[in-house]
This record gives C-alpha cells, structure tokens and sequence, in this order.
C-alpha cells in the first residue's frame, strides 16, 4: 500500500464508522453530531492535501536545487598560463583566483564589414576590466581582450561591440569627417556600454586596421605642431589591431609611435583648417565709404596688432557700418560719442588669411562736431577669410 492511499485511509475511519450508525438509532441530536463530524472531517482533509502538496513541492525544489549546484561544480575553470598561451577565443573562460572567480570573455566576433575596411574584430594588447560595482555586488569580474565594431560611414559613427547585448556609441568629431573619408580616422568613445576605462577615450587609427586608444595630444605651435600631453610620452600604448602581430611595432618602439600619432593629427588639423578656409564665409559688406576713415581705422589696427604682438600681418581694415551709432547721456539726451564697426584683414605665418572686427569711436566735442578718431576694441571672434575674397574691399 502506498504512503498516499495509507495516510487517506486513516483519515476517513472515522467517517467510514459514523456511517455505520443504524437508521434506527438515529435521532436529531445525532445528525447534527454527525454532520458536524462530517464537515470537520473534509476540512481536516483539503489541509491534510494541501500540506502533502506542499511537502512534494519542496522535496521536487530541493532536488532541482541540488542539480543545480552540482553542474555550477562541474563548470569548467582554467589556469592563467591556459589562458596567457591562448587569449583571443571567443568563449568565455573562468580562473578562480583568491578574490574569487573572474572571467576572461571572449572576443565577439561579428561579420561587419565597411567601404574602408574599417569595421571588423579587433584584438586588445592589454585587458580591459569591469570590475563589481562594489564590495557587496553579486557580479564577477570580467575582462575583455577585443570586441567588433560596426562602422557607419554616411553618419561617422559606430558601435564597438564588447558583447551581443553590449556595445559602446563612438563617432567622428564633425570636423574630422573629411579626413576620415579618406581613411584617416579619428574617433572618441561615448560613455555607456564596455568598460568605463574607455569612455570618452580619444582613438585615432596609425594604418588601416590598427588604431591606438587613448591619443591624448594638443596641438603645441604651429612649428612645432603637436605633442603630447603634460608633454610626457606614454610608458605604454593600449592597441587595437586586426593583426596581433602589430602590437611590438607600436608597444616597443614608443619614438616610432609619438612620430606616427603626430604627423597623423598634423594631417588631420591641416585638414580641418583647410577645410575651414574653403567653407568660410564672404566678408561682412563695406559700410560707409570713407578713404579717410578708412585709413584711420588701418592706422590703429596696425599699431594694436604691435603692442599685442600679433604673430598675424594685418593688410587693411574697412568700415561694415552704413552710419556712425550715436551713444546720448541717458538722461539729457546729449550725444557723448559716436560709434563705427571695422574689419580688419590679416595674413597668418603659414599664408592664410584671417578676419576679425573692432570698434572706433569719436568723442563728441560740442555744436554736434566730433573729434579724432581712436580704437574702441576688437571684439577677438577671428574667422578664417577665403583667399580669393581677402582683398576684396581694399582699395
């Protein structure tokens, strides 16, 4: 007999011997005793069913537990010198450390593919770490050793995949673009998905399928051109490459790579200044016509640009303001100067040209007569000038 059919059959007797009351016997006070028993009996028993249900549940809970944790035992782990002689799998791997596991993910491998070859997989020359949120996070530490990246060539932009479901948004600053459709590529990481490590990192590509993460350089002179910054070389380079056998020609040679990295964005504000030039816009129009004033205006341009030491050559100015601007006493009404916008054309060292405004003023000397002419200021909003409009109001 089964432990169900045993344990029903002990808690029915009692009703099974109620029911054998003779009709006879039977009176009122007895039924009523009886179906008080009867009730009890059926409430005795849908616990009795509910408890027995929840005693299978436990006991089916507790040896799926224990299947669990029997196959979390029997996930594989690695040594680090498996790994070291083997990093760039695309599956992950975990090494139980002291601190605990961690686990080294593999590289995503995504097919992308772009006009310029520039999406792909790409391998690390260093780990990448997303290490717990804090001392009582449940999550492990990961490390990354490449990730895929899906190029946008119309927008400039990408997704560096680091996984399936996790990607960091990257783009090309809006004056580079021209300089990346030719395959000179500068980009900044954004600063969601991935490691944080690499959020807002600055990467610039050293030849087609290779770039380097984390080009920090500013622009030092014009002679000199670019450096790096605090003017401090790098101890060492994060790599990214399509080809691991490009890390040593950058890892170990750092002169080779600062020449590289420098001549690259060289090449690239080159282009956004030339750029710059050719989308400039048309000088602001002449205003008054006035040989003298214009001269004036020249005159005290020229001697400012001196005493600021200009590394600009100014070559004229000109007058933008149609008439003088009358500034009054505010409260008799009495004219106190009066006011003209100049633009002065200038050449740069490297043979440019350049614009930018001032203001001159006159005082007002009585019976509505002014006297000389002197240099309010520049307003220092400097834009490069088309070379074929330079001159165009000079004479």
């Amino acid at each position: 007999m089964s432990f169900r059919k045993y344990f029903i059959k002990k808690l029915y007797q009692p009703l099974f011997f109620a029911l054998k009351i003779k009709k006879s016997n039977t009176n009122f006070l007895t039924m009523k005793k009886f179906s008080i028993t009867l009730c009890s009996l059926l409430m005795i028993s849908s616990i009795a069913n509910a408890q027995l249900s929840n005693i299978k549940n436990k006991v089916k809970s507790n040896i799926s537990g224990s299947n669990k944790q029997k196959s979390v035992k029997k996930q594989k782990t690695y040594t680090l010198e498996e790994i070291n002689a083997n990093p760039y799998v695309d599956y992950d791997r975990v090494v139980v450390t002291e601190n605990g596991p961690v686990i080294f993910k593999g590289v995503y491998k995504n097919g992308f593919t772009d006009d310029i070859g520039f999406s792909g997989v790409y391998y690390l020359n260093s780990y990448a770490i997303v290490q717990p949120a804090n001392h009582f996070s449940h999550d492990t530490t990961k490390l990354y050793i490449g990730f895929s990246i899906n190029y946008n060539q119309e927008k400039h932009n990408m997704q560096v995949y680091w996984e399936k479901n996790d990607s960091n948004y990257a783009m090309v600053p809006e004056r580079y673009h021209s300089s990346a459709d030719k395959g000179n590529v500068m980009f900044q990481m954004g600063m969601s998905g991935g490691p944080e490590s690499y959020y807002n990192a600055e990467c610039l590509v050293l030849e087609p399928g290779t770039f380097l993460v984390g080009a920090y350089v500013y622009h030092k002179n014009d002679k000199e051109g670019h450096a790096w910054m605090n003017n401090v070389t790098p101890e060492s380079f994060v790599i990214a490459s399509k080809d691991t056998s490009k890390f040593k020609d950058y890892q170990k040679n750092p002169e080779y790579t600062s020449k590289v990295v420098f001549e690259k964005y060289d090449a690239l504000r080159a282009a956004w200044k030339n750029q710059e030039i050719k989308d400039a816009k048309p000088l602001p129009a002449e205003g008054m016509k006035n040989a003298q004033l214009k001269n004036e205006a020249t005159n005290l341009i020229t001697q400012h640009a001196k005493g600021y030491k200009w590394k600009e050559t100014v070559e004229y100015a000109y007058i933008t303001s149609g008439e003088w601007e009358i500034k009054r006493h505010p409260l008799t009404g009495i004219p106190i100067k009066r006011i003209a916008k100049a633009i002065v054309v200038m050449k740069t060292p490297q043979g440019n040209y350049k614009r930018e405004g001032f203001y001159i003023a006159q005082d007002h000397t009585g019976n509505n007569q002014y006297g000389k002419t002197y240099m309010l200021y520049n307003d220092q909003r400097i834009y490069y000038v088309n070379p074929k409009d330079a001159f165009q109001y000079k004479n």
